[in-house]
């Protein structure tokens, strides 16, 4: 390689670094504003469902699937794998 080409290549690299730290500057900027909105979303979503749902069980145990157990079987025959 001549020496013009590995400096192309180095320039294309220095480039496309530039860019992409441009990029990710801004949505690394962008972290705080999502996360102000993100809590915003989550006050006005738990506010409005306290006022609409006033049959909703207050503690979420009702949502808790894995606290209930599986039922048990019923008329179920095991049958012996014969081996060959």
């Amino acid at each position: 390689m001549t020496f013009t080409s590995i400096l192309i290549l180095v320039l294309v690299a220095a480039v496309i670094l530039a860019v992409m730290f441009a990029l990710f500057h801004i949505f690394i900027a962008l972290i705080p504003v999502v996360l102000i909105l993100a809590i915003l979303i989550w006050i006005i979503n738990r506010f409005s469902n306290k006022k609409n749902n006033d049959n909703m069980p207050s503690d979420e145990s009702a949502f808790r699937y894995s606290s209930k157990g599986h039922k048990k079987a019923r008329n179920v025959s095991v049958k012996d794998i014969k081996d060959k």
